[in-house]
């Protein structure tokens, strides 16, 4: 990435970006006239300057938005935020938990019950993340300006002690109608796949990144509200990634993504990167 970001300071016309595209996706990268999922991803980094994708994109400042826009009831307890965390601070915290940054999608440290736990790595780690610009990785501008700090939220499980399930909305607004395509990862302890479905829950027949195991969905308690929460959160955007996960029926705000995959995401087959890209409408330059 540093190697194409150089060329893309001493060349025009985004080069470096365009050789990094064709080099992940095999297809030249169009800028003037977008027409893939992975082009308007890279259309949108690199032109729409929306204020409120730094916003929305900070850990931290995202739960105020959220409480704002839908309520504080679906946020995940927040146990600490802080520029900077120790291993004194962790092993005061009660319960499991997750340790974070708020400006880089991780990686992110979670403390389990009955798991061996080593809180001065953790520290460690989490501040070293504090000094690493996320920015500069995939040219996503919005990251930059963020003030870094930690966070710590409860650790989500069931009754019977499973993971929450993670539900992610690509919430999709066009000539005043939303839609939706939903992502969900199955088998994540024995090796995790993904399965796209469209806002009917019918299976879409593409993978990314992934094995597609065409799962047929089961609806969870409470599933209809988190889309139309997924719905009112992403409607001042022409699209956005909504994360939510369902813990027996209660539903939790994980986080909201501007540019999944950094625009890079392979399609297979390719043609469903037009697909997805036929329903989301860029704004005018």
């Amino acid at each position: 990435m540093i190697f194409y970001d150089f060329l893309n300071r001493i060349l025009p016309g985004h080069l470096g970006t365009k050789l990094r595209f064709y080099k992940k996706l095999s297809y030249p990268l169009s800028l003037s006239d977008p027409k893939t999922f992975n082009e308007k991803v890279h259309w949108r980094k690199i032109y729409d300057r929306n204020p409120l994708f730094t916003l929305c994109a900070d850990k931290l400042l995202a739960r105020d938005y959220v409480k704002e826009k839908i309520g504080e009831e679906y946020l995940i307890p927040l146990l600490y935020s802080g520029e900077h965390i120790d291993a004194e601070t962790l092993k005061g915290l009660d319960g499991e938990f997750v340790v974070k940054a708020n400006h880089n999608s991780g990686p992110v440290h979670m403390v389990q019950a009955n798991q061996p736990v080593d809180f001065d790595a953790i520290a460690a780690n989490i501040n070293k993340q504090l000094q690493k610009p996320y920015a500069v990785k995939n040219g996503e501008w919005w990251y930059k300006p963020i003030p870094r700090r930690v966070l710590v939220e409860r650790l989500l499980r069931g009754e019977q002690g499973q993971w929450a399930e993670d539900y992610k909305f690509f919430v999709f607004n066009r000539n005043g109608e939303s839609e939706v395509v939903l992502q969900m990862t199955y088998g994540r302890e024995k090796g995790a796949t993904i399965t796209f479905y469209d806002e009917q829950l019918e299976i879409l027949p593409f993978e990314i990144h992934v094995k597609n195991d065409y799962v047929p969905f089961v609806k969870p308690k409470n599933f209809d509200k988190m889309v139309e929460l997924a719905k009112k959160l992403a409607e001042d955007f022409d699209f956005c990634r909504v994360d939510f996960y369902n813990v027996d029926g209660a539903i939790y705000f994980g986080e909201m993504t501007f540019a999944p995959s950094g625009g890079t995401a392979p399609f297979k087959p390719q043609e469903f990167d037009r697909w997805m890209g036929d329903k989301w409408q860029l704004p005018k330059r």
